[in-house]
């Protein structure tokens, strides 16, 4: 078995994790949702803001990606 399958599948075992991590990314991005208004480019919070944005993205995108190639490996097993 390589590294890479051994890593996958350490990964696939954490599939249910996976879920409350996303639903917790979500509840962070709606609550940034609502603090978009209330910051503009001027305020010393706007790059704090920005830094937030991209990093709930991003982590978003990849536990959702992780958890649908986990999704799709179980189910061709």
């Amino acid at each position: 078995m390589s590294k890479s399958s051994t890593l996958l599948d350490l990964v696939a075992a954490q599939r249910a994790q996976m879920r409350v991590i996303i639903a917790l990314l979500i509840a962070s991005g709606l609550l940034l949702a609502l603090s978009v208004p209330f910051v503009e480019p001027d305020d010393r919070a706007f790059p704090i803001l920005v830094i937030d944005v991209v990093l709930v993205v991003g982590a978003l995108g990849f536990f959702s990606t992780t958890y649908w190639y986990c999704t799709k490996r179980a189910m061709e097993d």
